[in-house]
């Protein structure tokens, strides 16, 4: 028989032991339990990164706060001169933007290692236009004016002085009469503030026509642009002023726009050259075999050296060539070639009035010519006209998108070239761009045709930071508690103070199409447009709003993206399904609000790529926010 003390040890004993025992299951319990049980609140909460897959109804669901008092502020690509519009016009403000806590964007991590930084901001979009001549007093670009505001950095030539003082040249005289051919052109200073409402940046002076009211009239101009908060390169109050470039930020690049003008487009260079003390523009003069006199080539190297010391990218561009030619003359393709082996990153053209090839020389493109932008002519022949889009990273060119434009005739207001138009238009740069045999690809949809032109270091680069960002941040898992769904983790673009950044993004969708929905969201991310998500719906256990049946919602064969922006509308009624989390429903502004779906945009395109359908095309009802499969 056991003695007591030895009943109390081996009691104790087997106390401690089932304490362990405990403490380890419970431990054990926790390890495994945590991390899924905080999985599931993420993809239930307010802090699920924008995914709101709800489990049936009799195992509950979080629901989100709606944050309609914390509207996201105006995204830098919509904003021209920031420092000049503190705030967005009434009608860029987006409402009912959800509001996201700063741990939310990171919480949920991927199993494959601790977070690296994201990937850097994507490509600044450049966009350069020909010759603009504000002749009536009118909103003359309103066709085209969502290509201007939607670009980081927009650069037009302008053709005339804004200004009310001032005499005619006597550079353009002869016995008190123009000259055959030449003209004179100046129009009303409030022209100023109509080019910054379009969107425009930077504008050109170096032209034949910027002294055509003597040095008085360039300096009102000057003074008009600047009130509007548009930059000027190409001419100035002397000589140092006018060799100086505009230099301008676009998303988080720093941009140098010099502007010279040749000689060969005017009567002369009297009355029109600035000096040391005097207003005017600045010439580059051709020399034997046509080409660059030494001066010249003393100046632009000298010019490109400076700026290159104040900018990550460099863009030249010339008034230069014959009006009404095809062909660049041989002083343009001299100095053109000149300008890249200065260290100029892009050369830009313009004067002949109509559009000539693009040549890649020495890995920097060359726009002989744009062609007229907005320009009253009675030639049908000089109706044709591109827009010039330029996307950089790092201080690189990665592709050029020339969109075809054509003018009405007279008046010469520019709008985007549809049908076959456009791909006259975008078939002859090509055929112009195949004597420097410069690779050029088409792109399409509906209506219009661009050219494109890609390059191929940059697509190295690109493929590099693809596979990167891949491994880190783009793949798929199974859901752990709902049968038959996965949930695919991905890298968005979103406003975020004045910029764009990626956000960390997850949605739960059917297990089958988990694969195809990576693919899409990585399409989307990697896309030039950058589209902004800041909400999305995958799989929610609802039946179809308004109908029997489960929607496709239940099966996780349906996708919401930024709900309040995107509103479901039917009958004229802005519907929310009951089941969903909560919200409160915006207007579809496509081109004035970044996170509105438009119907052109890359969010269609690319879903509808993959065979899915938009809801924003129904007939019955509008559902601009859905896309199911």
């Amino acid at each position: 028989m056991l003695s007591r003390q030895r009943v109390r040890i081996i009691g104790g004993i087997v106390l401690c032991s089932a304490l362990v025992g405990l403490s380890c299951i419970a431990w054990h319990w926790c390890r495994w339990s945590g991390p899924q049980a905080r999985l599931l609140a993420q993809i239930q909460s307010d802090n699920s990164n924008g995914t709101y897959p709800l489990p049936p109804p009799e195992t509950g669901g979080g629901e989100r706060q709606n944050g309609n008092s914390n509207p996201h502020p105006w995204p830098l690509s919509q904003r021209k001169r920031g420092e000049r519009q503190p705030s967005p016009p009434a009608h860029a403000r987006v409402s009912g933007k959800a509001k996201r806590s700063a741990s939310g964007e990171n919480e949920l991590r991927p199993s494959k290692g601790a977070w690296a930084t994201p990937p850097r901001p994507g490509p600044a979009r450049l966009l350069f236009v020909g010759d603009v001549l504000p002749l009536q007093d009118r909103d003359y670009l309103d066709n085209v004016k969502q290509f201007i505001t939607g670009a980081d950095l927009a650069v037009c030539n302008l053709e005339c002085v804004l200004s009310t003082h001032g005499t005619k040249s006597p550079l353009k005289l002869r016995n008190g009469r123009s000259i055959h051919n030449e003209f004179f052109f100046r129009v009303a200073p409030a022209h100023g503030q109509r080019l910054a409402a379009a969107g425009f940046d930077v504008v050109t002076l170096a032209n034949n026509h910027s002294m055509d009211y003597g040095g008085e009239a360039l300096l009102e101009t000057l003074a008009v642009l600047d009130a509007a908060g548009i930059k000027a390169s190409g001419a100035g109050r002397d000589a140092t002023a006018a060799r100086r470039p505009a230099i301008c930020e676009a998303q988080g690049q720093t941009v140098a726009v010099l502007a010279y003008v040749s000689p060969k487009t005017l009567p002369g260079t009297e009355h029109f050259a600035a000096t040391e003390h005097t207003a005017g523009t600045v010439f580059v003069q051709p020399g034997p075999n046509s080409k660059p006199t030494a001066h010249t080539c003393a100046m632009v190297r000298n010019d490109i050296s400076a700026a290159r010391k104040q900018a990550d990218f460099v863009v030249v561009c010339y008034h230069w060539g014959r009006e009404a030619r095809r062909e660049p003359e041989g002083f343009a393709k001299h100095l053109a070639h000149l300008s890249v082996d200065c260290g100029a990153d892009l050369v830009i053209g313009h004067h002949p009035h109509t559009p000539q090839g693009i040549e890649i020389y020495k890995g920097r493109p060359i726009a002989y010519s744009l062609g007229n932008f907005a320009f009253s002519t009675r030639w049908r022949g000089l109706l044709e006209s591109i827009m010039l889009e330029v996307l950089i990273r790092d201080g690189k060119w990665q592709k050029i998108v020339a969109h075809p434009v054509t003018l009405q005739h007279l008046l010469g207001d520019p709008s985007p070239a549809t049908g076959e138009t456009g791909r006259s238009i975008a078939r002859r740069i090509a055929e112009l761009s195949a004597a420097w045999k410069t690779p050029c690809s088409y792109v399409r949809d509906d209506q219009t045709t661009a050219l494109m032109i890609n390059n191929p270091a940059a697509e190295k680069g690109a493929r590099d930071r693809l596979l990167e960002a891949e491994a880190k941040y783009f793949y798929t898992e199974m859901h752990p508690q709902i049968t038959g769904m996965a949930t695919v983790h991905f890298l968005a673009w979103d406003v975020e103070g004045q910029e764009k950044s990626p956000k960390v993004r997850e949605i739960v969708v059917a297990k089958a199409l988990a694969g195809e929905v990576l693919e899409i969201f990585k399409q989307i991310y990697f896309d030039a447009e950058q589209f902004p998500i800041h909400d999305l719906v995958g799989y929610n256990y609802r039946t179809a709003i308004g109908g029997r049946g489960l929607s496709k919602h239940a099966v996780g064969r349906a996708i919401d993206i930024n709900r309040a922006e995107n509103p479901m509308i039917k009958g004229g009624k802005k519907l929310v399904h009951p089941d969903e989390p909560p919200y409160t429903p915006g207007e579809w502004r496509p081109g004035e609000d970044p996170y509105s779906i438009a119907p052109a945009g890359s969010v269609v395109r690319i879903f509808k790529a993959h065979g899915w359908r938009w809801g924003g095309e129904w007939t019955s009802c509008k559902d601009y926010q859905h896309f199911d499969r």
